[in-house]
C-alpha cells in the first residue's frame, strides 16, 4: 500500500489490530463513508449491508452509524455492501457499489482537516439483523 493512499481499488488490506485495521481507523472510515453518501448521493439515511458480523464489519459499522447510517446484516438492499475475506493472518475489507473516484472522495473526507459531521440522538443509525432492529 502506498503512503497517503488508504484504498487499493475498492478494498482495504492488512492485519487485524494494525493500521488500517485498528478499530479507531475503521470507525473513521465508516463515518467518512456515511458522510460521503449523505452529502454526495443525497441519502438521508444510507444503509450499509454487511455479509457477516466480525471485527472489521462491526468496527466500520459503528462509524457508519455514528454518521447517521443504518447497518444491515441478512438483507439484500442497501446503498453500499461490505464484505470481508481472510487469508492466513491477512484480511481484506471489500466495499462494493462505489467507484474508484468515489472512494478517492471518501479518502479526501477522511484525511481533511475538518471535523466530519456526526449524528446525535435519534439520528444515530441502527443495526438490523435479518430485518429486526437491535
Amino acid at each position: 500500500m502506498q503512503l497517503g493512499k488508504l484504498f487499493e481499488k475498492n478494498y482495504l488490506t492488512g492485519r487485524l489490530g494494525l493500521y488500517p485495521f485498528t478499530p479507531e481507523n475503521l470507525m473513521r472510515v465508516g463515518l467518512a463513508l456515511c458522510v460521503y453518501l449523505k452529502i454526495h448521493k443525497n441519502l438521508e439515511r444510507p444503509i450499509m449491508l454487511i455479509d457477516e458480523l466480525n471485527f472489521l464489519t462491526l468496527s466500520l459499522g459503528v462509524g457508519f452509524m455514528a454518521g447517521g447510517g443504518d447497518l444491515s446484516c441478512g438483507s439484500s438492499e442497501g446503498d453500499i455492501k461490505v464484505r470481508s475475506e481472510y487469508e492466513g493472518d491477512r484480511a481484506r475489507l471489500i466495499i462494493e457499489n462505489l467507484q474508484d473516484y468515489e472512494l478517492k472522495m471518501v479518502e479526501s473526507i477522511l484525511f481533511s482537516r475538518y471535523n466530519m459531521p456526526r449524528a446525535e440522538g435519534e439520528e444515530v443509525g441502527k443495526v438490523w439483523i435479518q430485518e429486526k432492529r437491535l
